[in-house]
């Protein structure tokens, strides 16, 4: 609670930052990222629960997908890990560039379904084991642009191809809790 009046006050000294003044901050908006956020259980296209955990850490994003086979996410179906770099935009803005993905099934169905599907162009999955599906998705290298805004402890993003012109609020895997 006794960073949220610092973290509101640099939030409004960077957004009104003139054009020529952010090159010079943006280690400053990395740092109003810099840390752990998380979205509450929600249900994901696949119908399946997720709970979803970004981590910033200098110009590293990690990724943490969470699938769970529940509508409380208390049962794990499986996990999937990202690593890849960001960059900050203007503000309001970053980009990030694809690293690595690893993936671990977390219960008998994940793995029956992953070797079904040849996930990862694999299929001798095995149960809470991980596997880096980095050059299976081929993936690595590509740029999503992202939109955000923060309101206090709770950051809400959007991220595409080409870079979203708003954020749905309602969505709940668009809105992170400071962690």
């Amino acid at each position: 609670m006794k960073y949220i009046i610092p973290i509101i006050i640099l939030s409004f000294v960077l957004l009104s930052c003139s054009k020529e003044e952010e090159g010079e901050t943006d280690t400053d908006t990395t740092t109003v990222l810099e840390g752990t956020w998380k979205t509450a259980c929600y249900t994901d296209s696949d119908n399946m629960t997720a709970i979803f955990t970004p981590t910033f850490a200098g110009n590293v994003l990690t990724l943490k997908d969470e699938t769970h086979s529940d509508t409380s996410c208390a049962t794990d179906y499986s996990l999937t890990e990202n690593s890849h770099t960001f960059s900050m935009g203007d503000a309001g803005e970053f980009s990030i560039t694809a690293g690595t993905t690893k993936r671990t099934p977390q219960s008998s169905a994940a793995v029956t379904a992953y070797n079904s599907a040849n996930k990862c162009s694999a299929n001798d999955w095995e149960l809470n084991t991980e596997k880096d599906c980095t050059v299976a998705e081929d993936s690595k290298g590509d740029i999503y642009n992202c939109l955000y805004e923060l309101s206090g402890t709770t950051l809400y993003v959007d991220c595409n191809d080409v870079r979203p012109t708003s954020i749905d609020k309602t969505d709940a895997s668009n809105v992170f809790t400071k962690q």
